[in-house]
């Protein structure tokens, strides 16, 4: 299961970024955690598909407000109605992006606060965009994660290695040009992915210091991407300065058993 390959505790406050399978693994997360029988908050932080929430609707139900005090006051009502109600989706505001509908959540600060005062067992939040890439690099105002973070999930489809470093292929190439160094319309290889989850600036930007750190190569189904998997999680566990708690590889189309290897820090 993906909990116990990210050794969650009786509580967490998760945050999902990059990009190559986030929606995905969020929803594969959710649908573990819901089993769990945990009061639980599903959210954004910036921008999420309606789409994705929708095969959620029959086990909870959707907040919506620009209130963030009716919010609360709806979550802890509903909870409090019955011990099968342990699910909610959180929605400040609807509406259209390119033709396909959208919404927007609660603040991060707002989430930090529900957060200190136990209002859930678990928030998962995307609290970064992709537009459907397999790759990306954060702008200057992303990622958008809350400060109670306990764990940072860092999606990585390795399905990029190969691909020409363009708009078509990677979310703000320019971005991820400047952070790796490899040249607009080069090919994308595997030290262009080390270089991006070592940077500051790059998929890990603006984790809080105390919050653990997942790195899921997404997408693993072949042999090439399981060596080129590999090769970069021995290059990034054998440099000390990087915190990285463990590294997953996972294929989330294969939804009964989408965990492949895990691999766990050995640093202290």
């Amino acid at each position: 299961m993906i909990s116990n390959a990210l050794k969650l505790k009786k509580r967490a406050f998760i945050s999902i970024v990059g990009a190559g399978g986030k929606s995905s693994f969020l929803q594969l997360l959710t649908w573990e955690l819901i089993e769990k029988n945990k009061k639980i908050v599903l959210t954004t932080t910036t921008k999420m598909f309606v789409d994705q929430i929708i095969p959620f609707l029959n086990r909870g139900i959707i907040i919506e407000s620009f209130s963030s005090e009716i919010i609360k006051k709806d979550i802890k009502t509903y909870f409090e109605k019955a011990d099968k109600n342990n699910f909610a989706i959180l929605i400040v505001q609807q509406y259209k992006e390119l033709a396909r509908e959208k919404f927007s959540g609660p603040e991060a600060n707002i989430l930090d606060k529900w957060w200190k005062e136990n209002l859930a067992d678990y928030f998962v939040i995307e609290a970064d965009g992709a537009r459907g890439k397999p790759i990306k690099a954060p702008s200057t105002n992303e990622p958008v994660i809350p400060e109670m973070t306990t764990d940072v999930i860092a999606i990585v489809g390795i399905d990029a290695i190969g691909l020409p470093l363009i708009e078509e292929n990677v979310f703000r190439p320019q971005i991820f040009s400047q952070l790796t160094g490899l040249k607009e319309g080069s090919i994308i290889n595997e030290e262009a992915i080390i270089a991006l989850i070592k940077h500051p600036f790059g998929i890990f930007k603006n984790t809080p210091d105390k919050a653990r750190r997942h790195v899921v190569f997404n997408k693993i189904n072949s042999k090439c991407r399981m060596e080129a998997a590999e090769k970069i999680s021995m290059a990034l566990l054998s440099d000390s300065e990087i915190k990285i708690d463990n590294i997953i590889f996972s294929d989330t189309r294969q939804e009964n058993c989408p965990i492949i290897k895990i691999i766990e820090s050995k640093k202290e």
